[in-house]
């Protein structure tokens, strides 16, 4: 390096919430549903369901992808816009599968139930969105689906499945 070349340091690690939503998490084509938050409920421990789109009154079928910061790169909260701060998270205390999908305060104790990422499908635009609860090689990912395809199915995190995954893949599109 020559003496009139300055040293620039890297940019420190991104740990602030970015703008990276709000977005409807929408199902495969030719479904209308998306993730929303039951009745819009602010109680903690409401389930997370799969409903018809709305065009107002959205806010609980916004969701943000919050960093989980540089102890989990690439891994995400999934934070509603219905202003009460709570995420997605697995249902506590539930060892059966497939586990329910509620909306919990962030819990830094637990944050495994709470921290999700994108892997993609193989349909370009859509993707599972996988728990890190159980995030190793030795078992299958689990990953969010709906119980069924009727208006207020719930949403749940079960093993993935490369058959059917039209069932566990999702789409995001813009909202305000």
């Amino acid at each position: 390096m020559s003496t009139n070349e300055k040293v620039i340091s890297p940019p420190p690690p991104l740990t602030d919430e970015l703008n990276l939503g709000p977005y409807f998490i929408q199902r495969m084509p030719g479904s209308h549903y998306v993730l929303d938050v039951d009745s819009g409920s602010t109680t903690t421990g409401t389930q997370v369901i799969a409903y018809p789109r709305k065009t107002s009154g959205t806010g609980n079928q916004l969701w943000q992808f919050v960093p989980a910061g540089p102890q989990n790169p690439g891994w995400w909260f999934l934070k509603s816009m219905m202003g009460t701060g709570f995420v997605m998270t697995l249902e506590p205390n539930v060892q059966v599968e497939p586990r329910p999908v509620v909306m919990m305060p962030r819990d830094p104790a637990e944050p495994d139930q709470q921290l999700w990422c994108l892997q993609s499908t193989e349909t370009l635009g859509y993707w599972y969105i996988q728990s890190k609860f159980r995030a190793s090689n030795s078992q299958p990912p689990m990953v969010i689906g709906v119980t069924g395809d009727q208006s207020a199915a719930a949403a749940v995190a079960g093993a993935i499945s490369f058959v059917e995954f039209e069932k566990q893949a999702w789409g995001f599109a813009p909202g305000s």
